[in-house]
């Protein structure tokens, strides 16, 4: 694996440094060596997150350890913020490659392309979209298809796919996973876009294709949501994963502790109602909850009251596992079979 220091100035304990989170979490192209916030120096990565002691340094500044730089963070808009302009420079110099999921393209800048050139290094805009886009031709997975959308952005969808994944690997499942964001592209996914950059016609068809594809060679497939589908800024997005991966079953992610939404002015919606409007759009079936518990003092208390609110198998994947998440979607799966 190669080894990569994380950028995340001022941003890794907070939402905004989740593709930070996920990198460590559940990276499987990089290794993780450090990560970049001058205001946590000296603490360690995994403790921050919750997760427990990772063995890896948040420093002031990027060390000669990595030879690839990430920007691990998700500011609104995916912009890049301009005082770290003078981060990625030093990088560059340094031989580094460079690794960005935000919407300003580094090989777009002229700077930036042409110190890449100089030193011989890589510049990755992952969240630049595919060639020759399709819409949607209307096909439906044989295989069963999982999607795991929230009723908010940053609240801990492509976590929850990730450790369903995980969950059905441990069954002996050969589990598959479809990344619509730059993050999960970035961890290792079996196919990935981020289509908040793809063109709005062709959403549902890049989402479609990879569903498809990935299909092929698994025996189940999680899909990563994006946003919400009620969401005022991105429930478009979030509606053309819907439309284009024609998921069987539907997890849904919900923070408890979350009133306003993280990234839009006003509230988040209410679970009930996400639940009804993606069943009803979707036609298909939301079968679990994973809760969000990080900023919930009491989480098995939390975990215990959405599941008799809803009567949904109910987890917080983070501090438990997926397991009984997939055995409610794989009982789902069997009764639909007889």
């Amino acid at each position: 694996m190669e080894k990569a220091s994380v950028l995340a100035r001022g941003f890794f304990n907070s939402i905004r440094g989740k593709t930070a989170h996920g990198l460590i979490r559940h990276g499987k192209k990089y290794k993780i060596v450090e990560v970049v916030d001058e205001t946590l120096e000296g603490r360690d990565a995994g403790e921050v997150m919750g997760d427990g002691f990772k063995g890896i340094p948040i420093v002031a500044n990027f060390s000669r350890n990595a030879n690839t730089l990430i920007i691990g963070v998700a500011p609104p808009g995916g912009r890049l913020p301009k005082s770290w302009r003078g981060d990625i420079r030093n990088a560059l110099k340094n031989r580094m490659n460079i690794v960005s999921g935000l919407h300003d393209f580094l090989s777009d800048d002229p700077e930036f392309s042409e110190l890449a050139k100089k030193h011989n290094v890589k510049l990755w805009d992952v969240r630049k979209p595919p060639k020759n886009l399709q819409i949607a031709k209307g096909f439906k997975s044989e295989k069963p298809v999982i999607l795991v959308l929230g009723t908010d952005s940053s609240v801990g969808k492509r976590t929850a796919a990730l450790e369903l994944v995980k969950s059905a690997e441990r069954k002996g499942m050969n589990a598959g996973f479809v990344a619509t964001g730059q993050t999960g592209i970035m961890i290792g996914a079996d196919a990935g876009v981020a289509v908040d950059a793809v063109p709005s016609d062709f959403v549902s068809g890049v989402v479609e294709k990879m569903v498809m594809d990935v299909s092929k060679n698994r025996e189940i497939v999680f899909v990563e949501g994006q946003g919400a589908v009620s969401h005022p800024a991105y429930g478009s997005v979030a509606l053309g994963i819907l439309y284009g991966s024609k998921s069987d079953y539907v997890i849904m992610v919900h923070d408890p502790a979350r009133k306003n939404s993280g990234s839009f002015p006003g509230k988040i919606p209410k679970l009930e109602d996400e639940i009804k409007l993606v069943e009803k759009l979707g036609k298909t079936k939301v079968v679990g909850l994973a809760l969000n518990c990080r900023n919930v003092k009491n989480w098995k208390e939390a975990v215990k009251k959405y599941e008799e609110k809803t009567g949904l198998p109910t987890v917080d994947v983070v501090k438990e596992n997926g397991d009984r998440l997939l055995k409610g979607i794989m009982n789902h799966i069997k009764r639909e079979k007889r």
